[in-house]
């Protein structure tokens, strides 16, 4: 067999194959006999025709499985002998055979590039500075207030603005083929910032077991585009009226909260817990500056199949944020395709980010054991609550497994440009870590 290796950047590379007739007889012989037991001629039981019979009845057919099964095998043969990875299955042109001469061909396909990062270990940055203002300690303390919020029922009274009232409503479009929708035992807040003006308007004076029936016509503008331009008749029904007490901050409230004696240990954890969010998202930071500056100084190519696949991802996380947040993706007015190549940049940027990762490893032989992947998966399971076997079980039948090891891997990775980089603070003074 004959091969020839045509790079094309980095990142392509086209074979040139020859495989010789000789070469060939076997697999045209495996597929003759695959149709002389498997076809079905007038006159003859499957199995005792003859071949010469075979061949000219089933001769394109056998032509096709036959080229098939021949560019398989040489190309499988072919990237062994040169030693090439492809990133995915070859682009197949140009093929040329006559029966009993040489088989030719052409592939095209994609490789990881092969590159050695330079200049990566003592690289300058600017430090980053973290602080705990008081302001970040009273915010977290008001949501603790607002999860450990009471409502109390409302009786003998309408609603009134700053209630709470739990209702229940279906909406009707005014025009139109769209479907009606409807929701049950909502809390809704009179007069408050999030609720509509008019479920505000026709839900004071109401009293529990009330019924309103009004029309909104939303603005063109509405962020809702199902609902945006449109009039939707809501009929609604009060189901309770109730008020919602907010818990004094004191001594009380902290031992309501957790293990916490008096109000001052519970402001010092949600301090300390500030402070080492905010010092993990600086580390993060100041790991993204450097890995940056090894990518500017590393120029090089990245597979396109890489990229269309990150693009991809891109878009598939976008997606399921939205849909977590409630939103379905089709009510937005998004052109989805040019979204997509608008994340085309990011994704190369994504993919020579994990390249550069990986390759840093690879230089610098960076290794990571079972009992870390054990640890990183343990700490998920106990997140999500779940007993760690059902996690494992779960990842290591559909390869998360190697995806947490890829992942702390490249985490090493970025460790290591942090832990040889030279500091320097806002004032360009240099200070040795």
């Amino acid at each position: 067999m004959k091969i020839e290796v045509h790079n094309e950047g980095d990142c392509k590379r086209e074979l040139t194959i020859e495989v010789e007739a000789k070469d060939l007889e076997a697999d045209l012989d495996s597929v003759c006999n695959k149709y002389f037991r498997q076809a079905r001629l007038p006159g003859f039981r499957p199995g005792k025709a003859p071949m010469s019979l075979i061949k000219q009845r089933y001769k394109d057919a056998i032509r096709e499985d036959f080229l098939d099964l021949a560019v398989q095998k040489s190309f499988r043969r072919a990237i062994e002998s040169e030693n090439l990875a492809p990133l995915q299955a070859p682009h197949v042109h140009n093929v040329s055979y006559t029966e009993g001469g040489p088989l030719r061909f052409k592939a095209h396909f994609e490789v990881l590039p092969s590159v050695e990062i330079r200049n990566y270990k003592g690289l300058e940055v600017e430090q980053t500075k973290t602080e705990v203002k008081e302001e970040e300690i009273e915010h977290s303390l008001r949501q603790l207030q607002e999860r450990l919020a009471q409502y109390t029922p409302v009786e003998d009274r309408a609603v009134q603005t700053g209630d709470f009232a739990v209702i229940s409503y279906t909406g009707k479009f005014s025009e139109g083929n769209d479907p009606s929708f409807q929701a049950q035992d909502i809390y809704c807040e009179v007069g408050g910032a999030e609720t509509l003006p008019e479920f505000t308007e026709n839900l004071v004076g109401s009293r529990t077991g009330d019924s309103k029936t009004f029309r909104i016509k939303y603005d063109s503008e509405f962020p809702n585009k199902k609902l945006a331009g449109k009039e939707v008749e809501y009929t609604l029904r009060v189901h309770s009226i109730k008020l919602k007490k907010i818990p004094e901050l004191n001594d009380d409230f902290a031992r309501d909260v957790g293990e916490f004696k008096t109000l001052e240990e519970l402001r010092t954890k949600i301090r300390n817990d500030i402070a080492l969010d905010k010092e993990r998202s600086a580390r993060a930071e100041l790991q993204n500056r450097l890995l940056e500056q090894v990518i500017q100084s590393n120029p090089f190519e990245v597979p396109d199949v890489l990229v269309q696949k990150q693009t991809e991802n891109r878009l598939n996380d976008y997606v399921r944020s939205l849909v977590m947040q409630g939103i379905h993706p089709q009510t937005l007015d998004i052109n989805w395709a040019q979204f997509q190549e608008r994340q085309r940049e990011q994704a190369i940027h994504d993919v020579k980010a994990g390249l550069v990762l990986e390759q840093i490893a690879d230089q610098e032989n960076l290794q990571v054991t079972d009992e870390e992947v054990n640890e990183e998966i343990s700490r998920r399971a106990k997140e999500a609550q779940q007993p760690v076997e059902a996690v494992k079980s779960r990842l290591t039948k559909d390869g998360g497994a190697d995806r947490i090891k890829d992942r702390l891997r490249n985490r090493k990775s970025l460790d290591l440009l942090l832990s040889t980089a030279t500091f320097k603070n806002p004032q360009s003074v240099i200070v040795q870590p």
